[in-house]
């Protein structure tokens, strides 16, 4: 296993690198938010870390939590691209818009 500055797994500086490089797409480009727009930054972003980077989960595996397994469920591309639209038309302000979509693609 390499390691980097002060001892810092390789691995670990290549996470944050790509969520340097994610943040910057997300800043800079100029296309509207859509499921398109999210598969890009994810394929940016979990470029080292997932499977199948910039694409929608389409395995099973759960997670373990305080309250048990939890398996979230199959992920229906429509139905993503019809939340994501409803919620970006909500009265929300954009910070709970915000926050509500990165917990709704983290539970996901």
């Amino acid at each position: 296993m390499g390691l980097g500055v002060d001892g810092i797994p390789i691995d670990d500086i290549n996470i944050i690198v790509q969520l340097k490089r994610g943040w910057q797409f997300a800043i800079n480009e100029k296309m509207p938010l859509d499921l398109n727009f999210e598969k890009k930054l994810n394929k940016i972003v979990a470029r080292d870390t997932a499977a199948f980077p910039g694409y929608l989960r389409n395995g099973s595996g759960g997670v373990e939590t305080y309250q048990g397994e939890f398996e979230p469920p199959m992920i229906e591309e429509g139905q993503e691209q019809k939340y994501l639209k409803q919620l970006l038309a909500s009265d929300s302000t954009v910070t709970d818009k915000a926050l509500t979509l990165m917990y709704h693609n983290m539970r996901q």
